[in-house]
């Protein structure tokens, strides 16, 4: 996990900019979890298509059209409530629920800024853009009063708690939590697709994770649906 500035330098020169990722190794990881989230929303944007019965173009400019992530998810309880099997909706929503942090990281990495410390020249720094705007203030508000009567502009500090450290192993991580998403969505579609197949749901309650969910989730559901969904 990325750990804050703060624990891990407080001497280095802070540089960010849109080159900062341009010049790092690592932008090519930053590239291919977005791009990665691109296609899983396409894969999601098939379900909600399936679910309203939808030529998949039409499905899929309609979830587009949702803006928000919590708008999308919206949509798709709403559509699953309405047209799937229980231990199907069950595991849309609880496939939701498991993705939801692994999406926030990609979000972050597609709006927040990049940077680079000197002191840590095998990482990239990761922070909110409030945070830059703050720091940016700060030399225009902060006045020191000088015993002259003068007044210098003496800017606060950036605050290093919120800007996170990314080594090797955090983009791996990250790497890995969106193809873990991309695949339990591909899983997810193929079981509504067909299910008389039980490959799909199979593999999917045999993720720990999903199948604890999906046990809490189904527990006043009926016989059937947590037949369905114990192997």
């Amino acid at each position: 996990m990325p750990q804050p500035l703060c624990d891990v330098s407080i001497k280095g020169e802070l540089f960010f900019s849109a080159g900062v990722l341009r010049g790092s190794p690592f932008a090519g990881d930053v590239a291919y979890v977005i791009a990665l989230w691109a296609h899983t929303d396409g894969d999601i944007a098939s379900i909600l298509s399936r679910m309203l019965k939808a030529d998949i173009a039409v499905g899929t400019a309609m979830y587009l059209a949702l803006v928000s992530s919590g708008s999308q998810k919206s949509a798709l309880k709403a559509a699953a409530k309405a047209a799937l099997p229980e231990w199907q909706e069950i595991l849309l929503r609880v496939i939701l629920s498991v993705t939801d942090p692994l999406r926030t990281e990609r979000n972050q990495f597609a709006h927040w800024v990049w940077g680079h410390c000197t002191e840590v020249p095998d990482a990239l720094l990761l922070t909110h853009p409030k945070t830059i705007v703050e720091h940016n203030a700060s030399f225009r508000q902060r006045v020191l009063e000088m015993p002259d009567g003068r007044g210098v502009i003496r800017p606060m500090p950036i605050d290093d708690t919120k800007i996170m450290v990314y080594r090797k192993a955090d983009f791996d991580y990250a790497i890995q939590a969106a193809e873990r998403a991309r695949d339990l969505y591909r899983l997810l579609y193929a079981s509504i697709a067909d299910p008389t197949v039980p490959g799909p749901r199979e593999q999917l309650l045999g993720d720990r994770e999903i199948r604890a969910k999906a046990d809490r989730l189904s527990k006043d559901s009926t016989g059937e649906t947590r037949a369905l969904l114990l192997l």
